[in-house]
């Protein structure tokens, strides 16, 4: 198991960007940014392309959906489902 990096250190104070569920724009502090490796999704670690979710979508049943349709996403949803709960687990350590 890799180190827990905090990605938030990643972020600008004035930034906005977008979830990628529902479409609706928020400062870059609030988001989970997630990032899409070896076919599984996983918290940014700094290096490559990343992608944002809100804290209500990563909580909502739609977020599976929408992560389908990311370019080198995992396509079974179960996969999506535990990779999720996982980022859910981190996303409180670091709280």
């Amino acid at each position: 198991m890799g180190q827990l990096i905090d990605f938030r250190k990643f972020s600008s104070q004035n930034a906005v960007r977008m979830c990628v569920c529902c479409r609706q724009r928020f400062m870059q502090s609030e988001l989970f940014r997630l990032q899409i490796n070896n076919a599984g999704i996983k918290l940014f670690d700094g290096n490559g392309r990343s992608f944002y979710l809100c804290e209500k979508c990563i909580n909502s049943s739609k977020i599976i959906i929408s992560l389908t349709k990311l370019k080198n996403a995992p396509k079974d949803k179960n996969i999506i489902k535990e990779q999720i709960e996982e980022i859910r687990i981190k996303w409180q350590k670091l709280d």
